[in-house]
């Protein structure tokens, strides 16, 4: 074989239409090439090589053992020459993200809406960082994320909301006479300071019966017969049996946001945000908030 000689990608591509269809008149179409000029890409590339990659019949087409060889070269070339290109396009979109969800979320279809945007943008990173919605703020506000999905209170303004949900009640049923142990995050949390906020108004005396900053854990606890807990309605589906149906003073919508670090959302950062508000029906199948 001739050192000098370059493998010419398109002769690459051609011989791996025949490799992977056994048939010349497939992979032409394939291609969008005549079968004559097919055959001359697999011819040159057997003479740049000097090895017989096919073994042709008129009823077959079969593979040598050095075309079976040639098959992962061939592919690692063109995949290096892409990476290339693809590396050195400006029309790439590229970068890395510190994206904070509530824990919530992270029990929904969110996490699969993320894989179809590592589909689309193969070139950004994605860091994900869960935890209570105070706190991924506070992080937010400090610099340390670059975009959060959480939930705040109807009637706050910060963030763009997607979607807005109810709250509901999560646990056994109790005497509303007496007091209700209730199950909840620390004291930022929004859900606890929502379902204090209710009973107070219903009047009903109430105690923290459990507290805990992870999710897993409040219904850990509530399946333990410690009380009652206030999450978003859509956890439901994670586990039907938690619901209450209880007499329980209704509680309030919250609504789900996408908060920046920037107020402009810019580069790949908008993508992910534009690439969740688009699916956001799809993280809950409840009604979105354009139907409000």
């Amino acid at each position: 074989m001739d050192s000098m000689k370059d493998l010419d990608p398109q002769l690459l591509r051609s011989f791996l239409s025949v490799a992977e269809t056994l048939h010349f008149t497939s992979a032409a179409k394939r291609l969008g090439l005549g079968q004559s000029t097919l055959s001359q890409h697999v011819n040159k590339l057997e003479q740049i090589v000097n090895r017989s990659l096919l073994i042709r019949s008129t009823k077959q087409v079969e593979l040598t053992a050095d075309g079976q060889v040639m098959i992962a070269l061939a592919r690692d070339i063109l995949s290096a020459q892409d990476r290339a290109l693809t590396y050195f396009d400006r029309t790439v979109v590229r970068g890395y993200i510190k994206l904070g969800i509530s824990e919530d979320l992270a029990l929904t279809r969110l996490p699969e809406i993320l894989g179809l945007f590592r589909e689309k943008y193969p070139k950004v990173d994605v860091h994900l960082r869960v935890g209570l919605s105070a706190s991924l703020q506070i992080a937010l506000d400090a610099g340390d994320l670059d975009l959060l999905c959480t939930k705040r209170r109807v009637g706050d303004t910060r963030g763009i909301t997607i979607w807005r949900e109810p709250l509901s009640w999560f646990g056994n049923s109790f005497d509303i006479g007496a007091a209700i142990p209730i199950v909840v995050f620390p004291e930022d949390a929004i859900t606890r300071k929502i379902a204090i906020e209710t009973l107070n108004r219903a009047r009903i005396p109430w105690y923290v019966a459990f507290s805990s900053e992870n999710l897993a854990a409040l219904f850990a606890a509530v399946r333990a017969g410690y009380g009652i807990t206030a999450q978003s309605s859509f956890l439901e589906k994670y586990d039907p049996s938690l619901v209450s149906t209880g007499d329980l003073p209704s509680l309030p919508e919250v609504d789900f946001i996408i908060i920046g670090k920037t107020e402009k959302l810019e580069g790949p950062v908008k993508s992910l945000a534009d690439t969740i508000a688009s699916y956001a029906r799809q993280i809950v199948p409840r009604r979105a908030i354009s139907e409000n």
